[in-house]
């Protein structure tokens, strides 16, 4: 009987240690940038629950070749294999290189677009468009290879944190939102976190320390 049982509990700890040993070499999500962003609004993935989940093809697609002044290949996210980048600012935000070579943007559409691009193959497509009530704030791939956006969906109460996940060859999404409102004052991650090098215009006016365009 004692044998069975010291059995029993080599078995159990045999398991403990394998669950342990999955978990160290597991590549970990969320990854470091999707990460911070939860960090900083204080969220967790379990904030977040299902809810539209839609598939459409790719309606906007364009030839994409590298130029030598293409300011916002620095800001744009790279796949772990450098083939596949993620274009989070182009569509809607000015940038400019003053003299000194700071950047500088005095502006921005209240339109977001989320781009991937295949280096590979020269190709853009448009992944995610949205007036105003959306927020495109990060973005990431899993490791699965889906694209994941995170930002804020505006609606009659106010901004809720939500993350796109996006399929890279049939633009399956899904969308997740958490049920916390965040003030549109405290909604700065861009300016302050993911680009903290580019002057944006709202800091030559006192009172608007927002990226969202109020």
């Amino acid at each position: 009987m004692e044998v069975l049982i010291m059995r029993k509990y080599i078995l159990v700890l045999f398991i403990l240690l394998l669950v342990f040993s999955c978990r160290q070499t597991d590549p970990g999500w969320p990854d470091e940038r999707l990460q911070n962003w939860l960090d900083y609004y204080g969220l967790e993935l379990r904030d977040f629950t299902p809810g539209d989940r839609f598939d459409r093809p790719y309606r906007v697609e364009q030839p994409y070749e590298p130029g030598k002044d293409d300011l916002f290949a620095a800001l744009y996210v790279y796949s772990p294999d450098s083939t596949m980048a993620i274009d989070l600012d182009s569509y809607h935000m000015v940038l400019e290189i003053k003299d000194d070579g700071s950047l500088f943007s005095p502006g921005r559409e209240a339109d977001m677009e989320v781009g991937l691009i295949d280096l590979e193959k020269g190709i853009r497509k448009r992944l995610l468009f949205c007036g105003p009530p959306c927020m495109f704030e990060e973005a990431t791939f899993h490791p699965e290879g889906h694209v994941v956006v995170a930002g804020f969906i505006e609606n009659d109460n106010g901004f809720h944190p939500a993350l796109w996940t996006i399929t890279t060859e049939n633009a399956f999404v899904e969308l997740r939102q958490a049920p916390d409102l965040v003030n549109p004052e405290n909604i700065k991650y861009i300016s302050g976190q993911r680009l903290p090098h580019i002057r944006f215009w709202f800091e030559k006016y006192e009172g608007v320390a927002s990226d969202v365009p109020l």
